[in-house]
């Protein structure tokens, strides 16, 4: 087990169950020295608290650092399904006319990854309904945008 040196260390995940915190800030603190453990915490606190959006985040950058992008894409799509489980929007967010902050965050992961998959069309679809949802770029869509292979549609 991986120890933080002290409180301060910690990341802010928010309000999370104390256990779930536990195994997140472990999972963080193993990432690059025992990638394994990381993973094992990340799922385990998924276990424990499937709620808990920011365990799915945890586990999809962990997959996509270590360029385990297929793995880094199911994450996501869980991770999505949870965040607009939780705001009461359609799984298909296709279909969503708003979203909240979490759906969002959700969804620009879902375009990056999908655009380290070699799947440009699917991340442009993604972030075109990220610019409708979010106009004022909060959650950083643009960022996605300007990684797609067109580069005037990043500038539009």
């Amino acid at each position: 087990m991986i120890q933080l040196e002290s409180a301060e260390d910690e990341l802010d995940f928010g309000k999370l169950p104390p256990e779930v915190n536990r195994l997140l800030q472990q999972g963080v603190a193993a990432h690059f020295t025992n990638p394994l453990q990381a993973e094992k915490d990340f799922r385990a606190a998924i276990a424990l608290a499937p709620e808990a959006l920011p365990a799915y985040r945890c586990l999809f950058k962990h997959y996509n650092r270590r360029q385990q992008f297929d793995e880094a894409y199911l994450v996501a799509k869980v991770w999505l399904t949870e965040a607009a489980r939780q705001a009461g929007l359609s799984e298909d967010w296709q279909e969503w006319r708003a979203a909240s902050g979490p759906a969002l965050a959700a969804l620009k992961g879902l375009a990056f990854i999908q655009l380290k998959r070699g799947l440009p069309t699917e991340a442009r679809a993604a972030v075109e309904r990220l610019r409708f949802l979010d106009p004022e770029d909060g959650v950083g869509g643009s960022v996605i945008a300007a990684l797609l292979p067109d580069e005037d549609y990043a500038r539009a």
